[in-house]
């Protein structure tokens, strides 16, 4: 059939969304599929799809992309630096897409492709267990694909993946990895994709399956950690999908395939992990991207599984936009946010205030769940004594009118720092990795004192004096001998934030730093500094110490290690500390 012709029946195929017919090859003893998804899911999908517009607009948009994506070329086993993590990754989107489109449609054309793609990869010499996450990532895409499209391969297909994902994959890690000791991502996602491998494989390799299962749940709980006691992932909200999205692909096929989850869903803050996330990303779509978190809002697929466990399926309000603008098709798990589609539960919107502590503790408020133009403001306390964290204590993110004024530049590529010898990983006070720009204090909507960097092993704390009222005691991210006291108070109210700012104890005359990093044209009117984004504005009013504004653009960067931040300037505020060694500073953001 040629492609156009395919395309036309799409409407169709989608319409009938009838599990496929196949014939079971070379004698096989199974089956029907079992990992993540079953028959039955398959089908229900069907029905759901006729109950809900956004769902079914999902589906016929993945199908689409399905389609398209039959032109590419068969990937190439081609390193990025030391990682071979994007081509593990875009196998995932392929693999599983295109065995989603076969199961939903039945038509071979998507079969045929995925087969190519997966005997491709396991064709590769190695999936570079030097990163151990590739070889995760590409055996969770081998162990999906492979389990959905089992019944329609040959035999000899079937031998030929699974020897791969037993080989490169699952052997290695037999009776644990050192990556299981991992309490970051790397943890969940290394567990996680074993788990799925050797779930696919086990029924021709009972003794390695047993064997890495027990490893696994040996140290399934560590990573978890994260994720005390509230929920707030402290990595950001990026990190937040990549790590809980194969938290919870471990969960779904233990409880499909063990009926038990081990109780990782029970850990505390997992399920209100979900909560976080909604919180995290604000009005304008946009996250609020501490640490190395990007700023820009993913399709998140196991926030649709934890919705539907919460029976909450009014969280999903962003993503139901998300599909209706056509975007979160290049999530390599989209499928799966289908099948996981939350239906049944409470349709309301969660609360405008969530507050969490942890690792990096956050407030984080709205006016509205349902306007656009809401008043978004977001702050975080803790520091860089983390995994992924920068010198962001204090800091914060504003939405307003659909823009977002006050915003964070994010991480930068590992690769560009690494390929040029930065010790990128190196958490110390000394590191390079504090000389990049994005990951310093001096990038971040904070204070500095006689710009010096933060304590690197300094955590700022978070108290909520009222609902409505956040209290972060900055002290212990400034150098020892800077200060005796530093705050940052905010205040939120339905059309305006507050913060109030006071350091003491400082030396006389010390020199103190406020900024916040904006894409917005700036005006400075005496104490006052009217910002502009199109025909759109917002005042920033200051009152209290004596203070110089003025504006630094920060678009090009002054290190050569450093990337461009395009249009992009920071708001700074320059003051000195009295005699007595104090200074405060009120701040109110405000239309008018």
């Amino acid at each position: 059939m040629h492609r156009r012709d395919f395309l036309s029946l799409l409407p169709l195929l989608a319409a009938c969304a009838s599990a496929p017919t196949v014939k079971t090859t070379g004698g096989a003893k199974r089956r029907v599929p079992r990992l993540l998804a079953t028959d039955a899911d398959f089908q229900a999908l069907a029905t759901r799809r006729k109950l809900d517009a956004d769902l079914d607009r999902f589906v016929m948009l993945l199908l689409e992309r399905a389609n398209s994506d039959l032109r590419l070329s068969l990937l190439e086993r081609k390193l990025q630096g030391k990682r071979l993590l994007d081509v593990s990754r875009e196998f995932i989107r392929r693999s599983l897409l295109w065995a989603f489109a076969w199961r939903v449609t039945g038509n071979e054309v998507w079969l045929d492709r995925a087969r190519r793609e997966m005997l491709n990869v396991a064709s590769f010499s190695d999936w570079n267990p030097s990163h151990y996450l590739d070889v995760a990532e590409m055996t969770a895409g081998l162990a999906i694909s492979y389990d959905w499209l089992y019944s329609a391969l040959s035999e000899e297909d079937r031998r030929t993946v699974r020897r791969a994902i037993v080989d490169k994959g699952i052997a290695q890690a037999r009776h644990g990895h050192k990556t299981f000791d991992m309490t970051n991502n790397w943890g969940q996602v290394c567990i996680g994709g074993m788990v799925l491998g050797a779930l696919a494989v086990e029924d021709d390799e009972p003794e390695l399956a047993a064997d890495l299962l027990a490893a696994a749940r040996t140290k399934a709980f560590l990573a978890l950690d994260a994720y005390r006691p509230d929920g707030v992932y402290p990595e950001g909200p990026g990190y937040w999908t990549y790590g809980t999205s194969y938290e919870v692909l471990l969960i779904a096929a233990l409880r499909g395939l063990r009926n038990t989850d081990w109780g990782l869903l029970q850990a505390p803050g997992l399920l209100r992990s979900a909560e976080f996330y909604a919180h995290a990303v604000g009005p304008t779509g946009k996250h609020f991207n501490f640490s190395d978190s990007g700023e820009g809002q993913e399709l998140a697929t196991p926030f649709f599984y934890l919705a539907r466990e919460l029976k909450q399926p009014g969280l999903l309000a962003p993503k139901r936009t998300m599909i209706r603008n056509k975007q979160g098709l290049s999530e390599r798990f989209a499928p799966l946010a289908a099948l996981w589609w939350p239906t049944a539960g409470n349709d309301a919107p969660p609360p405008l205030h969530f507050a969490g502590q942890g690792h990096q503790p956050v407030a984080i408020w709205r006016s509205s769940w349902t306007d656009p133009n809401a008043l978004y403001f977001a702050i975080k306390a803790g520091g860089a004594a983390h995994n992924h964290a920068h010198m962001d204590a204090g800091s914060f993110v504003l939405d307003f009118d659909g823009v977002r004024w006050a915003r964070d530049l994010g991480m930068q590529d590992y690769n560009s720092l690494e390929s040029r010898g930065v010790d990128l990983w190196n958490m110390k006070q000394d590191s390079p990795r504090w000389k990049v720009f994005r990951l310093g204090n001096a990038a971040h909507s904070t204070l500095m004192v006689d710009l010096q960097l933060h304590n690197a092993t300094g955590m700022a704390t978070l108290a909520m004096p009222g609902e409505n009222e956040a209290l972060i005691d900055l002290t212990p991210v400034f150098l020892p001998g800077q200060l005796k006291r530093a705050t940052r108070q905010a205040r939120f109210e339905s059309n305006a934030v507050s913060l109030q700012d006071e350091i003491a104890g400082a030396k006389p005359g010390s020199s103190v730093r406020w900024a916040m990093t904006t894409e917005a044209a700036i005006r400075i009117e005496g104490q006052t500094a009217v910002l502009s984004i199109a025909n759109k504005s917002l005042r920033v009013r200051f009152t209290g110490s004596a203070a110089q504004l003025s504006v630094q653009d920060i678009s090009r960067p002054a290190n050569p290690l450093d990337v461009a931040n395009p249009n992009v300037r920071q708001l700074v505020v320059s003051g000195t500390a009295d005699a007595a060694g104090n200074w405060q500073l009120g701040t109110r953001f405000s239309r008018e």
